[in-house]
């Protein structure tokens, strides 16, 4: 039993688990977000290469931006699509599932946020295109991963 309030097993326990399969489309959108956000500095880069130094603030600030981002994102989920009726199954997330929906978001942002330390702190290099294509991969392994798991 608690196999199924940890992940749903069947369409009746979507939104009502802790996991469902739609929480891969969360780590999704949490990588689109941040790759999104982090564009800020891969344009102040262009403009300006030998002033502008990436720093641990911008990614902290990116990272904190995706997350407000799943928060509105589970709001807006749980109140307009729920009266819309374009909801799943058209029942609302439990608190637990919106939760993890959020939680799950942020994981995207820290699996980008974690390439970008090796890449940026470790490595010592500053190449943007391999940052998006590492987020751009990520994006499709886990959309992969999201269409596969559907019921």
């Amino acid at each position: 039993m608690f196999f199924n309030s940890f992940w749903a097993t069947d369409p009746s326990e979507v939104g009502r688990s802790m996991l469902d399969y739609f929480s891969f489309g969360h780590i999704c959108m949490g990588i689109v977000v941040f790759a999104l956000l982090s564009i800020i500095s891969t344009i102040r880069n262009f403009i300006d290469p030998n002033n502008f130094k990436v720093k641990n603030s911008h990614w902290v600030a990116f990272f904190i931006g995706t997350l407000i981002f799943a928060i509105f994102w589970e709001i807006i989920e749980n109140t307009l699509l729920y009266q819309w009726g374009m909801k799943y199954a058209n029942r609302q997330d439990s608190i637990v599932n919106a939760s993890f929906d959020i939680i799950l978001g942020g994981l995207g942002a820290l699996i980008c946020c974690g390439f970008a330390y090796l890449m940026y702190y470790k490595v010592k290099k500053c190449e943007f295109p391999w940052f998006y294509l590492f987020c751009s991969l990520s994006f499709i392994l886990f959309f992969i991963i999201y269409v596969e798991l559907q019921f």
